[in-house]
């Protein structure tokens, strides 16, 4: 039972855990909420907070969830942070500049919807001054640290809501993500990192100090993909009052999609492979590349110049400049109170001219065309989520160029308008975590996602800084919104046809067998097909591939299936029944009968030997 198993000190705050407690009863958010002010007491001075809400605040929300009963809302009872240069209405918000500190009258649609869903906040969290790092230690409130060494950096942005999430202080944190904010303290406190496409989730919460508001986005922090996942799709949506909300935003699929049995995986080709001498951050990552191929993924190296030159000209270049619409007011007002590195980089955002600022845009936009015909051929681009880490006094000592070391695989990716995940790939030898990133094209979460959760679990690793294993997996419902079809020829996983059911949008779900009561066909068709026949007699097990559509795309789906293919009720090995791939009966005569092996796979593997 919960109640005895789940401890005060080390207790998992995952969203499965606590959820299933809460439906059960074996757990109260009074009793979880008390665990974590006394962890947080605990810990001391941890520089995790800039704004912690008062314990009594705390257990007062959650006595109430309590009085009024479990209803089920999806994080009901749940504790969270948030980065402190969110809004939240009738808290402070600082951007890490506590002389331009006021009080927020609107909290925005995403954060709205998180009280709205049952969950209760922590704090609001610590951050590198106005979000400008990666390191987490441009800040007067003291600077983190990764959890498990205090002489290490936490990685920033985003630092007190990396650690209050690895640390067991809240179930998930609200951050930001502009240059990989979101992304490398994921990494060097291992725990996930969600960066959605910009444009997904509104950044109305998010303070005018600052904020990159054409490249900039809400970031996630979890314990597992999942959890990551669940909080996503409740932001995520078109926000009218947002200017830079897109509104295709509420039909992008957000449910993990398991990997297909094969796959192709990019990862930087030679040369730009990089790791600034840390053999074992080397060592990590092509580890990586040997368990995303045991998960089914084919190695593709890419060639990585065209996302190179894009990182470099986000901060090289007149994005800066962007800062300084919000800034250059702030810079006047308080200048002598702002962190000297980050008064250093704001000094440079006048320095550049309408032309540079076209000239980049321009020369972007020729970049993520160059980049094109990767994706075509790839399901994910995997990358270090950082090349190394480094000790607070490494960075204290050249705070510029390290910092800018630690974005190469991170600075490219919201100004190319992708989207990706960072988990935890395992630990050097000194203890210290680091982790990779899958990153797909905008709007493509749900593969990367998949990809990403697969990976994690393979990593066998515990999460955060405790010793608690990954939740038990469950296929995750797709809703209303989609419909699950067998597919048993050319749209398997690496088929010929199989982009077309990509391109839908399509989530793969699970591998198959149907009863044995079918027979397999070749058809002479190009590209080549098979056809399943149902037969009275004398039938076969074949394997399908089961895929779920977005409900918007599956009528068109099917309407473009060719004669003699059509679509029926399959029987599976289980007795279910499912929609599925079927032949007309007349078309088979006379041509093979491929059922022997079993699948149109393994007809293709066996040809192929």
């Amino acid at each position: 039972m919960l109640e005895t198993n789940w401890s005060a000190t080390t207790g998992s705050l995952d969203l499965s855990t606590l959820s299933a407690g809460y439906a059960s009863g074996a757990l109260t958010p009074t009793r979880v909420i008390s665990a974590i002010y006394d962890r947080i007491a605990a810990r001391g001075e941890d520089h995790v907070w800039i704004h912690l809400v008062d314990r009594a605040d705390a257990l007062a929300a959650a006595a109430a969830l309590e009085s009024a009963g479990y209803d089920g809302r999806p994080l009901w009872g749940i504790p969270f942070s948030v980065k402190d240069c969110n809004d939240i209405v009738g808290l402070p918000t600082t951007n890490a500049l506590p002389e331009g500190a006021y009080i927020a009258q609107t909290s925005g649609q995403a954060i709205t919807r998180l009280f709205d869903a049952g969950a209760i906040l922590i704090g609001k969290t610590n951050m590198d001054q106005f979000g400008i790092g990666l390191v987490g230690m441009r800040t007067p409130y003291g600077a983190c640290s990764s959890v498990f060494d205090e002489d290490f950096i936490s990685g920033g942005s985003s630092s007190g809501s990396a650690v209050s999430v690895a640390a067991g202080l809240a179930s998930f944190s609200i951050a930001n993500d502009a240059a990989g904010s979101g992304r490398v303290p994921a990494g060097f406190n291992n725990i996930v990192g969600i960066k959605p496409t910009p444009g997904l989730v509104s950044n109305a919460c998010v303070s005018g100090g600052g904020c990159v508001k054409t490249i900039e986005t809400l970031a996630v922090f979890a314990l597992t993909v999942e959890d990551g996942m669940d909080v996503l799709r409740l932001i995520a949506g078109y926000d009218p009052s947002y200017p830079f909300s897109k509104p295709e935003a509420d039909l992008v699929p957000l449910v993990p999609a398991a990997p297909a049995p094969h796959f192709r995986f990019g990862i930087p080709k030679g040369a730009a492979l990089r790791f600034f001498g840390d053999s074992e951050a080397e060592r990590l990552f092509a580890e990586a590349v040997k368990r995303l191929q045991a998960l089914g993924g084919e190695a593709v190296e890419v060639d990585f110049a065209p996302f190179e030159e894009t990182q470099r000209i986000l901060y090289e270049g007149p994005w800066i400049s962007e800062r300084a619409l919000s800034l250059d007011a702030v810079l006047e007002r308080h200048r002598d109170a702002i962190h000297p590195v980050t008064r250093q980089i704001l000094s440079n955002s006048g320095k550049f001219t309408a032309l540079d600022t076209f000239g980049a845009i321009h020369r972007i936009a020729e970049l993520k065309c160059a980049t094109r015909p990767i994706w075509d051929d790839i399901a994910v681009l995997m990358v270090p989520t950082t090349p190394t880490i480094y000790r607070k006094s490494e960075i204290e000592a050249d705070p510029i160029a390290l910092n800018a070391r630690l974005g190469i695989y991170t600075n490219f990716v919201n100004l190319m308008g992708l989207c990706g995940i960072a988990v935890p790939n395992g630990f050097r030898v000194d203890g210290l975590p680091l982790g990779v990133t899958f990153l797909a094209p905008g709007f493509a979460e749900a593969k990367a996602a998949g990809v990403a959760a697969a990976f994690h679990r393979a990593t066998r690793l515990s999460l955060g800084m405790f010793a608690n294993a990954y939740p038990a997996p469950s296929e995750p419902e797709l809703g209303a919104d989609y419909r699950e079809i067998a597919v048993v020829g050319a749209h398997l996983s690496g088929m010929a046809l199989n982009h077309e059911l990509l391109e839908c949008g399509a989530i793969f779900r699970r591998a198959a067998t149907t009863s044995d009561k079918y027979q397999l066909f070749a058809l002479g068709t190009t590209p080549p097909k098979p056809g399943l026949v149902r037969t009275a007699s004398g039938g076969s097990k074949i394997a399908v591939e089961v895929w779920a559509l977005p409900l918007a795309g599956f009528g068109d789906f099917v309407s473009r299936i060719p004669a003699p293919l059509g679509v029926g009720k399959l029987e599976l090995e289980d007795g279910s029944q499912i929609t599925g791939f079927l032949c007309e009966a007349a078309a088979t005569i006379g041509q093979p009968d491929i059922s022997g092996f079993g699948g149109w796979a393994a007809t293709y593997h066996q040809a192929a030997d």
